[in-house]
């Protein structure tokens, strides 16, 4: 009798738990000891989490935990990361007869820079999604990279504005250029100190406009809205400065929006080069090999943000603003 009673307390203390944070049990390889965690958010390569003990949020690589281990103990979680790379591999490629069939396989014929340029603007207002926010939470996001809630519903607003293009192109602000910041030193799992906790709990103040803007926008999100696109992207980042960091910390947090524009940027590196090489286009053969290496420093420079990217920010600022004013002109 006494063991159920003690049972069902336990799963009624777990449950009450449950209703105030989501925790998670990690372990890493090779590594016995078994540690809980209020679960915080993830992606592709790794999870963030804070200890129960103290204040302390802490990033671990997929690749350093046992996998197994985590799948078997945390099923919620490991769902939501099957979904991650379920979407990250959902791009289904047409069968031979399909893609003979499909009206769009045969793309229009550029001829000359007009062209390929007119053609590089509408592939670069494709849609983009923005930053997840059905797996994100947005001060606990805020808060790891040092970014006042407020300031990034800003820039998020802004973004989508920049996205727009309509009429007489905008012209973007000259801004100075942006210190290259110095590389994270690796996390410490000490407890923050008391000015550090009075910082987060400040994050964790949240206002109501700030929870009822979130609310709007992962229904949006969630109703695969593209407010976004890169277009956007390059004009905020080009800005940068104080209304570019929201975005830049959108930009690292989105994987999927990095994967298409570096794609789109590489796409039209390669045609900028093969239309340089036709005699045809010999009256802009340089204007084309102009554009191909902007284009070609703008994809390095995509390709290389990452989540804990800091380094790279300058460089892409000067990428963005080169291709911007070869194409929107």
């Amino acid at each position: 009798m006494y063991p159920v009673r003690s049972y069902l307390i336990a799963a009624l203390a777990l449950t009450a738990l449950s209703a105030f944070a989501e925790t998670v049990q990690l372990r890493r390889n090779g590594n016995a000891t078994t540690i809980g965690f209020e679960y915080i958010t993830q992606d592709e390569t790794s999870i963030m989490v804070k200890r129960l003990d103290t204040d302390a949020v802490l990033n671990y690589k997929w690749e350093d935990l046992d996998l197994e281990w985590v799948k078997k103990n945390n099923p919620k979680v490991w769902a939501e990361r099957e979904q991650l790379l379920a979407e990250a591999r959902s791009e289904k490629k047409m069968t031979k007869k399909e893609a003979e069939a499909d009206p769009f396989a045969q793309e229009a014929v550029l001829t000359d820079t007009k062209s390929f340029v007119a053609s590089l603007t509408i592939s670069l207002q494709d849609g983009l999604k923005g930053i997840n926010l059905g797996q994100n939470r947005i001060d606990a996001v805020c808060n790891e990279f040092q970014l006042e809630e407020t300031q990034f519903w800003a820039g998020y607003d802004d973004l989508k504005r920049a996205s727009k293009i309509a009429g007489k192109n905008e012209p973007i602000t000259k801004a100075e250029p942006v210190a290259e910041e110095p590389k994270e030193k690796e996390k410490s799992t000490k407890a923050l100190s008391p000015k550090a906790k009075a910082a987060a709990a400040k994050i964790k103040a949240r206002s109501a406009e700030n929870a009822a803007v979130e609310a709007a926008a992962r229904a949006d999100f969630a109703a695969e809205a593209r407010p976004f696109n890169a277009i956007g992207y390059l004009r905020m980042l080009a800005e940068g400065g104080t209304k570019g960091k929201p975005v830049w910390m959108m930009l690292r947090r989105t994987t999927s929006d990095r994967e298409a524009i570096k794609k789109i940027f590489e796409k039209y590196s390669q045609i900028a080069g093969e239309l340089a090489e036709k005699p045809e286009a010999k009256a802009s053969k340089s204007e084309l090999l102009v554009l191909k290496k902007a284009l070609e420093n703008g994809a390095e420079s995509i390709g290389k943000v990452t989540r804990d990217t800091l380094a790279v920010e300058a460089r892409l600022q000067t990428d963005c603003r080169a291709i911007l004013s070869l194409v929107l002109r």
